[in-house]
């Protein structure tokens, strides 16, 4: 059951947030809302088939999803997709080699599969990939002195909140005594 004082703050700071934003807040809400409401919604996939929507990708450009590629096992097309997932493409930045359409992380998994191809071992892949791109390129980088305040830092932060916390808490209650 949540407590009377709450229901109290939350209908005060809805009241406060509606008077802040002046009296032609709820009737702009309300024409906006129409204005959505007179524009019909696309459909999935921009009206296509599904078929032609799979192909389709950002901004419009035909692509698929991943190349069709020939693997020699299943186990080596589970390598692939394991280590092209823990890649980050460097074009997109915020998207694996797996998921990404970028013209270079096509090139990138294509050089990771011909590595596993020749025999390369995952380590050895990952190693060539780092060395060319640098550690930003992996989703988990190693833990070295260069990455160690990426490591350490969120904890270091905290630990530097909680003690400022500490410290005020603790004058505060010596002023108080």
């Amino acid at each position: 059951m949540i407590p009377k004082y709450f229901t109290i703050l939350s209908a005060s700071l809805i009241a406060a947030a509606v008077l802040l934003a002046g009296p032609g807040l709820i009737p702009q809400a309300l024409a906006q809302a129409d204005e959505r409401a007179s524009h019909p919604v696309e459909p999935a996939g921009g009206g296509l088939t599904p078929e032609a929507s799979v192909q389709r990708g950002r901004m419009g450009q035909m692509v698929t999803p991943i190349e069709i590629l020939n693997f020699s096992s299943p186990t080596e097309e589970r390598r692939f997709r394991a280590l092209i997932s823990e890649m980050r493409c460097t074009v997109c930045q915020n998207e694996s080699l797996i998921e990404s359409t970028a013209p270079l992380a096509r090139d990138k998994r294509m050089l990771v599969l011909r590595f596993l191809q020749e025999g390369h071992n995952d380590n050895e892949i990952r190693q060539f990939m780092v060395d060319r791109y640098g550690n930003f390129v992996l989703y988990r980088p190693p833990l070295t002195g260069q990455t160690l305040l990426l490591w350490a830092g969120p904890f270091l932060l905290m630990l530097g909140g909680l003690l400022t916390a500490f410290i005020i808490i603790n004058k505060r209650r010596q002023a108080l005594q």
